[in-house]
C-alpha cells in the first residue's frame, strides 16, 4: 500500500469511529404547547383565571402617554403599562394578587378596602403626567434645608436623611387627598 492510501484508509476510519459513538441527546426539555389563552390577547400568568374568570381585553395603549393604567372593565383587578412609539403603542398587562386592585392614585396593587373606587381610576390618570418629572418646590426646600442643616453643628446626617420623606411618595399622597377633597 502506497502511503497515500494508508492516510485514506486511516481517515475512513477515524470517520466511522466518530460517527459510531453515541451523540449527545437532543434536549430533555419537552416542546412548549400554546393553547388558546383564556385571558384574550394579554399575556398574562397561565392562572390569571383563577384570580379573576371573566378576563375582558378591550383596553387600548393608542393615545395614551406613557404610565399605568388600571382596567376598569376588569373591576381594576388588570392593569395595564403603556409606552407609545413611533407607530402605535406597547402595552404590557398584569394581574393583580388575589383580593386587591390597583390603586390608580398610588399605582400599586391594593387591598379593595384601602383603594380608591375603581370606578374613579379615570380620574387619576393624569397622574401619569407626573412620572419621571422633578418638582421644583421639593428642590427649593431641599436646598434651604441643606443650608440650615449647614449652620447646625455636628448634626448627623443619618436623622436628615431618615426624617425626609419620599419626593415621589409625598407627591402621589398630596394628589390623593387633593382628590379626595373634591
Amino acid at each position: 500500500m502506497t502511503r497515500k492510501e494508508l492516510l485514506t484508509v486511516l481517515l475512513l476510519g477515524l470517520l466511522t469511529i466518530a460517527l459510531s459513538l453515541p451523540q449527545q441527546p437532543k434536549s430533555k426539555r419537552p416542546t412548549p404547547e400554546y393553547k388558546p389563552s383564556k385571558t384574550g390577547g394579554m399575556l398574562l400568568p397561565d392562572n390569571a383565571t383563577l384570580i379573576r374568570e371573566d378576563i375582558v381585553d378591550t383596553f387600548s395603549c393608542q393615545d395614551r402617554i406613557y404610565g399605568y393604567y388600571a382596567d376598569m372593565e376588569n373591576e381594576c383587578q388588570i392593569f395595564h403599562v403603556c409606552m407609545p412609539q413611533t407607530r402605535g403603542s406597547t402595552r404590557w398587562s398584569f394581574i393583580c394578587p388575589a383580593e386587591t386592585v390597583f390603586n390608580q392614585a398610588t399605582f400599586v396593587c391594593t387591598q379593595t378596602e384601602s383603594s380608591i373606587p375603581c370606578e374613579e381610576s379615570e380620574k387619576y390618570y393624569s397622574l401619569n403626567e407626573d412620572i419621571g418629572k422633578e418638582v421644583e418646590e421639593e428642590e427649593e426646600a431641599d436646598q434651604n434645608r441643606g443650608k440650615k442643616n449647614a449652620t447646625k453643628i455636628l448634626e448627623p446626617e443619618v436623622e436628615t436623611v431618615l426624617k425626609k420623606q419620599s419626593p415621589k411618595t409625598s407627591r402621589l399622597l398630596n394628589q390623593e387627598r387633593l382628590f379626595r377633597l373634591r
